[in-house]
Formats: C-alpha cells, sequence, structure tokens
C-alpha cells in the first residue's frame, strides 16, 4: 500500500509541476517513472496511476476554467455539439487518467522487460 500511496503522490507532485512549461503529454514519461520507481502489480497500477491523473488533470482544468468564468470552456462546449462545462471538465480529467494509467503501465512493464523484478502485492 505504501508504494500505491508513493506512486500516486508522485503522479500528482511531479505532474502538477510539469504544467509549468512542459507539453500536454508531459505527464506520460512522469507516470512512467513512478510506474518504474514503485512496482505494483499490472491492476493495482493502472487503478492507482488513473485515479492519480483524473485528479490531477481534473483538479487543473477546473482552476483554470474558474479563473475566466466558464468562459472557454463554454465556447469549446458548443463545438462538441453543446456539451455543457462540467462534462468537458469530466472528460478533461478522464483523458489525463488514462495517460497516467498507460504511462504508469509502460514504466512497470519496462521495469519488469529489463530488470526482472515481480510487483509487490
Amino acid at each position: 500500500m505504501k508504494n500505491a500511496l508513493y506512486l500516486s503522490l508522485s503522479i500528482l507532485i511531479l505532474g502538477n509541476l510539469g504544467h509549468f512549461g512542459l507539453p500536454w503529454w508531459s505527464l506520460v514519461p512522469v507516470a512512467a517513472l513512478a510506474g518504474w520507481l514503485f512496482p505494483l502489480s499490472a491492476g493495482k497500477n493502472f487503478a492507482f496511476a488513473f485515479a492519480a491523473g483524473l485528479l490531477l488533470w481534473l483538479t487543473n482544468a477546473f482552476l483554470l476554467d474558474a479563473a475566466n468564468g466558464g468562459l472557454l470552456s463554454a465556447k469549446v462546449g458548443v463545438l462538441f455539439q453543446g456539451l455543457k462545462s462540467g462534462y468537458l471538465l469530466l472528460l478533461t480529467g478522464i483523458f489525463g487518467g488514462i495517460l497516467a494509467a498507460f504511462g504508469a503501465m509502460t514504466g512497470r512493464l519496462a521495469r519488469g522487460a529489463f530488470v526482472g523484478e515481480q510487483a509487490k502485492r
């Protein structure tokens, strides 16, 4: 359970630092590094990284949306057939969760391929 906490916190902290000047896909190498450093079973790795990525991107999207009064998300929602702001923020969070989950899985599987160590349960 300790590795799960470390995995989630490292994705949250390093991923949040990556928002300062790095591209949107910088979450993937951060999650891959976390998956390499804190090995879990495949399912736990995916679940905890997905939760951390979702929380990170949903929180950041909400803060940016609140900063401009929801104007940008409302205009982007119109482009997606009238999607409401809340759903757009949720989709952003899910996209971040998927990116983090697959990044962490890549790091975990790379560790298994190169180091050959079993996952801690």
